[in-house]
């Protein structure tokens, strides 16, 4: 084995551990007997901030300007989900 396939072989290994997390398992939160990842719940949240942005911009008469509204909204479902679990996971 050359040195080079062992430092290929060391990479994905350490690549494939870094999704493990330290506590043993994904990131979860009990609701009502059963364990829901915490993933689902920012996107569902995400879900939520697109709404209130789109009725936010259809109050500002903005949504009838957009280029492409099913986009923008998705989009911005997107990064509210993003946002959540960054929030939610501490980074921010």
């Amino acid at each position: 084995m050359t040195r080079s396939s062992r430092y290929g072989i060391a990479i994905l290994v350490t690549a494939l551990l870094a999704g493990c997390s330290a506590t043993g398992g994904p990131p979860s939160v009990p609701i009502f007997g059963s364990f829901f990842p915490a993933w689902v719940i920012c996107a569902v949240g995400g879900i939520f901030v697109a709404v209130i942005i789109r009725a936010l911009l259809i109050a500002l008469h903005i949504d009838e300007h957009l280029p492409a509204p099913p986009l923008v909204y998705l989009c911005l479902a997107i990064s509210g989900g993003i946002v959540l679990w960054m929030a939610w996971s501490g980074v921010v």
